[in-house]
């Protein structure tokens, strides 16, 4: 007996194989390029650079680590000539309705603000979470004195926050300290559009002339049309230090 197969089963078995293919095919789409966006960012400033530029949605941003602070930038590579100028004031962070952009910072805590006082830590941006901490800055040519509470800082960076900063980077010195890195683990979401990076990288720190080895993992959300939307990264910023010779004492 012959059994006959309707042109409605073969169409539902038609859209069910489509339906899997599709998933398939959507997963490793956002997994390949979440990889490429982590190897990029080892690779070079440019490719880098290309990388976000090209796939990040232009309403994406940068999830930055959190920290206890004040909740400013400014360009450290421009402290021996210009000084410590704020560049960009954290949205909510503790210093949002004190600081300016422009603000130049004279003295924390009576501790003078140089090159060499932010390269020991000795200024008091950072520490013990509710602390007061008086600073003096420059504002318009004028000396203010002002207070900030320190508190948890949560950065978010925008798209073209993150396109400037990085050309600001020296292309040369991007791999100089690079001992070697990979990807070890890809995880995929897809009914949220989310991939969790994990990598493993190597490098020797320019201060201690140590080698040190983390891991790193970095999660995606992407957009309906495939673009990265957030972006952010959790790394074992002590393990490194233990490992270069710095003492964690608070």
């Amino acid at each position: 007996m012959k059994t006959k197969i309707t042109t409605p089963f073969i169409v539902a078995l038609t859209l069910i194989f489509a339906s899997c293919t599709s998933t398939s095919s959507d997963t490793n789409q956002i997994a390949d390029l979440a990889k490429s966006w982590v190897l990029s960012s080892y690779e070079s400033k440019d490719a880098s650079l290309s990388m976000i530029y090209e796939n990040m949605s232009d309403e994406g941003y940068n999830i930055g680590s959190r920290y206890i602070g004040f909740g400013f930038n400014f360009e450290a590579d421009a402290m021996e000539t210009e000084g410590m100028v704020v560049t960009n004031v954290i949205e909510g962070g503790p210093a949002s309705s004190v600081l300016e952009v422009g603000d130049k910072f004279i003295s924390v805590n009576d501790v003078i603000v140089s090159k060499e006082s932010v390269d020991n830590g000795s200024l008091s941006f950072r520490g013990k979470p509710g602390v007061p901490v008086n600073a003096s800055i420059l504002r318009n040519d004028k000396e203010i004195l002002i207070t900030v509470e320190r508190g948890i800082v949560e950065a978010k960076y925008s798209k073209e926050q993150i396109l400037q900063n990085i050309t600001k980077a020296d292309a040369d010195s991007w791999e100089k300290n690079s001992l070697g890195y990979e990807i070890r683990e890809v995880v995929t979401d897809l009914t949220q559009r989310i991939v969790y990076i994990k990598t493993w990288d190597k490098s020797l720190d320019e201060f201690s002339g140590l080698e040190a080895e983390a891991i790193t993992l970095t999660r995606f959300e992407f957009d309906k049309n495939g673009k990265v939307l957030t972006v952010g990264n959790m790394s074992e910023n002590e393990l490194f230090l233990r490992q270069t010779g710095w003492s964690i004492t608070r």
